[in-house]
């Protein structure tokens, strides 16, 4: 088995950007969903809601976020964060930072709704179990593998691409859902335990190139027939760092089975 990419999402539901290497750090890879837009309410929006979000796209240069969305383009110099904003995410409190800069009224004007920037509080930070995280929906960080898409895609009539499920880490060179069995992971020096399967929801119907969501609820309704436990549609499995550092596509990747207790690399 190998790495294939590593993919971090730093404004909630917009383009990924494609890694080499990714440091990791107790809330996930870094930079990754660091940011969000909120709506006049101070609630956090996803592509759910607005599935614009996901044309937007990102860079990260040193000090500087740019955000693009088709034609239009913005850059924000990341010391103008600074006042605490009480946001809420799913209906749960979240602590934040607001960013008083122009992109707010950018990104109304792009989005189409009164929207502002906003970056996670690092002094108070929310959590899922006892993991603290950013603006994730659950976990720090989420893999899928290669095999188990090209499975999912043979019972579809319209094949979808790996982004609609908006990975950190893809992997290939296993069997097709074999990830769900997977106890503990280890890339390079870094280690993760893996701690849930992925809940999907309808965010994966929308395609991700043209913000348009399928009219047969395709590739949800799949996966629902397919493969559910718990009531759930699952996809993908979610990881917390256990031990942190530096990891790289060309790194040795071994997982640990949770039923055959065997090591596979």
């Amino acid at each position: 088995m190998k790495i294939e990419d590593f993919f971090i999402y730093p404004i909630k539901s917009t383009e990924g950007i494609r890694k080499s290497e990714v440091k990791v750090t107790s809330i996930g890879f870094d930079n990754d969903r660091y940011f969000a837009v909120a709506n006049f309410k101070n609630e956090i929006v996803t592509a759910r809601e607005n599935a614009q979000l996901l044309k937007l796209k990102t860079e990260l240069h040193n000090n500087t976020l740019k955000i693009t969305f088709e034609n239009e383009s913005i850059t924000v110099l990341l010391d103008s964060i600074n006042n605490d904003i009480e946001l809420s995410l799913f209906k749960k409190e979240v602590a934040g930072k607001i960013i008083n800069h122009e992109i707010n009224d950018w990104l109304t004007g792009v989005l189409e709704t009164e929207s502002k920037l906003v970056c996670i509080n690092f002094n108070k930070l929310r959590k899922t179990d006892s993991t603290e995280i950013s603006f994730n929906d659950c976990y720090p960080i989420h893999l899928i593998s290669k095999e188990s898409v090209a499975s999912l895609n043979e019972n579809l009539k319209k094949p979808v691409a790996l982004s609609r499920f908006r990975p950190n880490i893809i992997v290939s060179g296993a069997d097709a859902f074999q990830e769900e069995h997977w106890s503990t992971i280890s890339i390079g020096e870094c280690e993760f335990k893996v701690v849930a399967n992925t809940k999907r929801c309808t965010l994966i119907t929308i395609n991700p190139a043209t913000g348009k969501k399928s009219t047969n609820q395709e590739p949800l309704r799949t996966i629902a027939k397919e493969n559910t436990s718990n009531s759930q549609a699952n996809f993908g499995i979610y990881l917390v760092p256990t031990k942190l550092g530096t990891i790289r596509k060309t790194d040795t990747f071994i997982v640990q089975s949770k039923f055959d207790n065997y090591t596979t690399i």
